[in-house]
């Protein structure tokens, strides 16, 4: 459904700045000629299903057919089957209706459920189990229901009395868009191997738990579409960019604000993004530019890339497995990519065909925009079957012209699903996992088919926690499997129902197969963090011996421990080898909060007074995250560790460790906080600094010049490089009520606003320098005592976003302000008890949150 020639227009239609351009893609002075009199346009007339057959031209060996059309299925944009082999479809029906999206808000969109009664393979039966939605963009069943989303929402519909229609909703995430640009959204939501729930075009994944639904930060990535491989690695796609991956699970790459995201995420595939489609392709958005179209008129490279595909469905032959498919909807076919190895951990997906394409449409109304594997192995190509593809923001002149002058507009109400199966492929009878045991679901974790192993992981772990015999079955499975993609399935399955233990743990650490030993090391991360010293040791030979992908796992997984006998084993590690960058990003990727700590450990080995390869890289990037948190305590632990280091070389000391000090300056020049328009800011502290004299003499006394010039963006209130506005120090009783708030943040605000004050994209807003937080009192306690919802101003960005209601005692709200309004080199005055007390009094009787507009006219009263 992606259709822009290039990554993103939006970000071009914000530069041009005006509305009008943002309802058209035309760009300003681009000259957009018309077609050439004497091309001949093949006629695009709407095609029957047996038509559309005729005009398919698909690899050797493989067959297609329908296994749903219009009018079972209408303008299908995304699928996904249950247990028991029915499709449940998302029918985005008002979608551009016409060139202008001309009432594409009409609330007509459906999520319905398609049966084969006959099991002939021909769904044959539909009951809408949700009616009236403006534009639903995604769907997959859970439980006894289905999570869906429904712009601006992700919520779980559950179906309690068994009629296959909704009665009961639940929202799990709100503000979420999809109606104003569907094209650039949250969608395709996937179970994860670790059980969770990923999404494409979105930076948080889902989980339920015991207490309700929780959230996890990913790095996000796609644009229309998601797929896994056998691992649980994600691949995406961007429209002009047909396939991109994360080599690790891209949590871990995002943990510490800190640091920024590690390396290996968002990783290119495809090196070059040629298609070849089956017929001319004139009607594509950038279509008279020299670069988009040959000389034939057919589409040269990815304009529309989406819906991608790991095939992992067991039944086409074996070179397919773990191939690659990509749906390209402007140039009306489906790529192949064979999937090969680069480095250690690294992809590379490489052109299965020269000069076409595994399958391609001389029909311009075929539209391929999700592709999925099937319970029986076979790939389903979802087609939204029209003529206009492309959404009216980005809608240029040139492609306007070809829609109205070819009636591209009409009919509309159409859709197919396509089932692609090899000639040598067995049928297979359809699931009937809805009514499986524990027997038969535990013996499908180790199916041929991916789809069968995903599904019966995920129905273990939705029905099988707290009971026993589930459990007993999956550590059977464990210890029985005769794959290794079956063990991994059951140590997750355990993972899910809470009954991993350490002896199911250690077997899969104890794997002949890498796969089952990755997936190992990250199941145990709870037993790590619990302390279990056997599963650490065990863990510390694996990274010690393995190969270079499992050891890079061990150090992105030992960082979720959070324990000291955690981190000194990745000192270990990081003492043995730090040459290389990557395995040094994991490292800091999972320290948040515990850089100053670590960097300490170091300090004390004696080991670490030898320069080796990557030993100042990872000191200088320490000292950056430690800077750029930006906590007086821990600013000045390092200010007194450099002026000490520095002093201890340059006095004969230990002059060969000279570098030692060199990257820790280095570090706190880079981590310095940003201004305004991005230049560098003082480096801020609470207060003065009790290591500033012995480092001011170190400066000076021994000529230290990196140190000298550090010094010289060092500040505190009141102190050089600070505001001519004069701040009193803290009373005793205030500097108590700061380290009870400092105490209140980190339980309470951190998490969204991080340690660092510096927020998060997509999260919350920063907090450093906010007029909201310090240019008067009345307000930030209003935030916190009544909620704040809908756009606001924070530091010339703006933030459309939620803030809950904070339900803590006046005491702690004191305190955490007063520590907000000082720490970050912050000079705000300290609030008081009662004066959250008196706010507190004022909005009693409020019933709704704040917006930014009550607040700026309630400013002064």
């Amino acid at each position: 459904m992606r259709t822009s020639s290039r990554p993103c227009y939006l970000a071009s239609i914000l530069l041009v700045g005006t509305v009008a351009q943002a309802q058209n893609g035309d760009r300003p002075n681009e000259k957009q000629p018309p077609l050439p009199a004497d091309l001949e346009v093949p006629a695009a007339p709407a095609l029957s299903v047996e038509e559309a057959l005729e005009s398919f031209v698909l690899a050797p060996g493989f067959s297609i057919e329908a296994a749903a059309s219009e009018p079972l299925v209408v303008d299908p944009v995304c699928m996904a089957f249950d247990g028991d082999g029915r499709i449940w479809v998302a029918e985005m029906l008002a979608y551009m209706p016409n060139v202008d999206g001309e009432g594409e808000t009409e609330p007509i969109g459906t999520i319905a459920i398609l049966s084969d009664q006959d099991e002939d393979g021909i769904f044959d039966s539909r009951v809408n189990f949700l009616e009236g939605l403006v534009l639903p963009r995604a769907v997959m069943p859970y439980r006894d229901g289905a999570l869906v989303i429904i712009p601006p929402e992700l919520s779980f519909y559950r179906d309690t009395d068994g009629d296959g229609e909704a009665d009961s909703k639940e929202v799990i995430a709100t503000g979420l868009g999809g109606i104003a640009s569907p094209e650039h959204a949250i969608n395709a939501l996937r179970w994860t191997p670790d059980n969770w729930i990923q999404c494409s075009n979105h930076r948080l994944r889902f989980r339920e738990t015991a207490e309700g639904w929780i959230t996890q930060r990913t790095n996000g990535g796609g644009q229309w579409g998601l797929t896994l491989d056998e691992e649980g690695r994600a691949f995406f796609n961007t429209n002009s960019d047909g396939l991109r991956g994360d080599q690790f699970s891209s949590h871990y790459a995002v943990r510490n604000p800190n640091y920024g995201t590690a390396k290996g995420m968002n990783q290119r595939a495809v090196l070059e993004q040629t298609v070849w489609p089956a017929r001319i392709t004139p009607g594509v958005n950038r279509g008279y530019k020299p670069e988009t179209l040959r000389d034939d008129f057919t589409l040269r490279n990815f304009t529309g890339a989406c819906g991608p595909l790991i095939y992992l469905g067991g039944a086409f032959p074996g070179e397919f497995h773990g191939n690659a498919f990509v749906a390209e909807p402007c140039g009306n076919l489906v790529k192949r990519y064979t999937m090969h190895a680069r480095g250690d951990s690294g992809f590379e997906a490489r052109n299965a065909y020269e000069g076409r394409e595994f399958l391609a449409s001389t029909d311009e109304r075929f539209r391929p925009v999700n592709l999925y594997d099937g319970p029986d192995g076979a790939l389903y190509v979802v087609d939204l079957y029209r003529g206009v593809l492309q959404h009216r923001l980005f809608v240029t002149s040139w492609l306007r012209k070809q829609i109205e002058d070819r009636g591209l507009e009409e009919p509309l109400g159409m859709g197919r699903i396509w089932r692609i199966t090899h000639d040598d492929a067995e049928s297979s009878p359809a699931p009937k996992m809805s009514d499986a045991s524990w027997t038969e679901l535990a013996g499908a974790l180790d199916h041929t088919n991916g789809w069968w192993r995903q599904t019966a992981q995920r129905l273990i772990v939705e029905d099988g926690t707290d009971d026993p015999d589930a459990a007993d079955l999956c550590r059977e499975a464990l210890q029985g499997s005769r794959t290794a993609l079956g063990r991994g399935h059951a140590l997750w399955a355990l993972s899910g129902i809470g009954a991993l233990d350490q002896e199911s743990i250690m077997s899969g650490l104890s794997d002949e197969d890498q796969r089952v030993v990755r997936a190992a090391v990250r199941a145990s991360e709870q037993a790590l963090s619990e302390g279990d010293r056997e599963v650490l040791r065990r863990v510390g030979e694996i990274a010690a011996q393995a190969p270079a992908r499992t050891r890079k796992q061990v150090l992105l997984s030992l960082g979720e421990a959070r324990t000291e006998a955690a981190d000194e084993l990745l000192a270990d590690l990081m003492e043995a080898d730090c040459s290389e960058a990557a395995e040094r990003s994991f490292v800091l990727s999972g320290l948040l909060h515990r850089e100053l700590p670590f960097l300490l450990t170091l300090f004390e080995r004696e080991a670490w007074a030898e320069e080796r390869a990557g030993r100042k890289e990872l000191l200088r990037d320490l000292a950056r995250c430690i800077t750029r948190e930006g906590r007086h305590d821990s600013l000045e632990r390092l200010l007194g560790l450099i002026a000490l280091t520095a002093m201890n070389e340059d006095l004969g000391f230990r002059p060969s460790m000279g570098w030692r000090s060199s990257a820790l300056i280095e570090g706190a020049m880079a981590g310095r906080p940003r201004g305004g328009k991005g230049q560098p800011a003082p480096i801020a502290f609470a207060k003065e600094p009790e290591g500033i004299v012995m480092a001011r003499w170190q400066a000076e006394f021994v000529a230290c010049e990196p140190l000298r010039e550090l010094l010289k963006w060092v500040t505190w209130p009141g102190g050089p490089n600070a505001s001519d506005e004069e701040v009193r120090p803290l009373t005793l009783g205030e500097q108590e009520q700061f380290e009870r708030g400092r105490t209140v943040f980190n339980d309470s605000c951190a998490s969204c606003h991080h340690s660092s004050g510096l927020g998060e994209d997509g999260l919350a807003p920063p907090l450093r320098y906010s007029a909201w937080l310090l240019e008067d009192k009345v307000t930030p306690i209003r935030i916190l005592l009544g909620g704040l919802d809908g756009p606001i101003k924070v530091n010339g960005k703006t933030w459309d976003l939620e803030m809950p209601v904070y339900d803590a005692s006046a005491e702690d709200v004191a305190a955490v302000l007063t520590y907000a309004r000082r720490e970050w080199g912050h000079g705000a005055e300290p609030i008081s008890k009662e004066e959250v007390e008196a706010v507190l009094e004022e909005i009693s009787e409020r019933e709704s949150v704040w917006s930014a507009e009550e607040l700026e006219a309630a400013r002064g009263n």
